[in-house]
């Protein structure tokens, strides 16, 4: 347990006792939330138009839950020195990171005589302070299934995980009209002309893999970096063909493991802020009179969809099934 944490260049078990418990440094490598965004909101639009010209990170509150060995008595000597000033320094050796914070309060904690847990709760008030960009690298194989403005996730070590098509692809909720509801009246008198959505929230479930923790915070910290920059970022996603203008809100840890076989689980939540609608892709051969044209079986169309990303990509389509040959040369069957 030595030679992991030193606060104010202090080993926090030899001087007090106190380690940090498995899985405590979640919400510490966690990146710290974008500050609230401008926006306009417009009725007859989806989405919003949101002011991203100067984003930046805002503070936060994180949770670190410490273990106490030996006697018990030294937690009083950890809290004053947590208390003795507002900032501390600590030199997290074991996960490779430095972090200047201050106690907020403690919510939680288990006495005991020889063994004891409390829950700390610290303010970073300094996000990405001193941070120096660097290129991300990675020996993951590249996989183009989603690209942040036209840059693979592979590019950072990162896969991102099932659950989040799901997400991409659920509907935002609609905008209300004009709503009016008279006492005197059952029911209401709505607006229903026109349908709209609202700007949604939705959350990436990532995986980022990295050989040593120097190549891990490398990739994550300049991920943050690219993701914070001025304007809206663009999601592709490949397997719906289509780009989502979004931008970055909130970040929450779930599994870290600083050594062995490094990884680092983690949400990320992107604000879609419009064009977020699903595409209808079903584009037929037609004549210049918009009648469709079929093979002489007289059941089957051929569909042609450009596809940006590289070349055409086509659709052979009937009433049972769909074989979409693609423009990277993939073959899917969709029922």
């Amino acid at each position: 347990m030595i030679n992991r944490l030193f606060i104010d260049g202090n080993d926090a078990y030899l001087q007090y006792g106190a380690y940090v418990v498995s899985g405590g440094w979640n919400e510490l490598v966690a990146y710290p939330p974008l500050k609230s965004v401008e926006s306009n909101d417009w009725q007859e639009e989806d989405g919003v138009e949101a002011d991203l010209s100067e984003p930046v990170l805002n503070t936060r509150e994180v949770s670190v839950k410490f273990a106490f060995g030996g006697l018990f008595s030294r937690f009083c000597l950890f809290i004053e020195l947590l208390s003795d000033g507002a900032y501390h320094d600590f030199d997290c050796a074991y996960i490779g990171r430095k972090y200047r914070l201050r106690m907020t309060q403690q919510p939680n904690l288990d006495i005991a005589k020889a063994l004891g847990t409390a829950t700390i709760k610290f303010a970073d008030d300094f996000p990405m302070q001193g941070y120096e960009y660097r290129v991300p690298s990675s020996g993951m194989p590249v996989c183009d299934d989603y690209l942040i403005d036209n840059a693979p996730t592979t590019n950072y070590g990162l896969r991102v995980l099932q659950g989040t098509m799901s997400e991409i692809m659920k509907p935002a909720a609609v905008k209300q009209n004009l709503l009016r509801n008279i006492k005197t009246l059952s029911g209401a008198i709505y607006d229903g002309k026109a349908v709209t959505f609202k700007s949604k929230d939705v959350k990436l479930k990532c995986l980022m893999r990295a050989e040593t923790l120097d190549g891990l915070w490398r990739n994550y910290d300049a991920l943050l970096y690219d993701l914070t920059q001025p304007e809206e970022r663009l999601l592709t996603v490949r397997e719906l063909e289509q780009d989502f203008p979004c931008y970055y809100k909130s970040c929450q840890v779930s599994d870290f493991y600083p050594d062995g076989r490094i990884w680092l689980a983690f949400t990320l939540t992107l604000t879609f802020t419009g064009s977020f609608r699903l595409d209808d892709t079903d584009f037929v051969l037609a004549t210049e009179d918009g009648v469709i044209v079929f093979t002489e079986d007289g059941e089957n169309a051929i569909e042609m969809l450009p596809d940006k990303y590289s070349a055409r990509s086509m659709q052979l389509v009937n009433d049972r099934l769909h074989i979409r040959l693609t423009g990277n040369g993939n073959i899917r069957f969709n029922d």
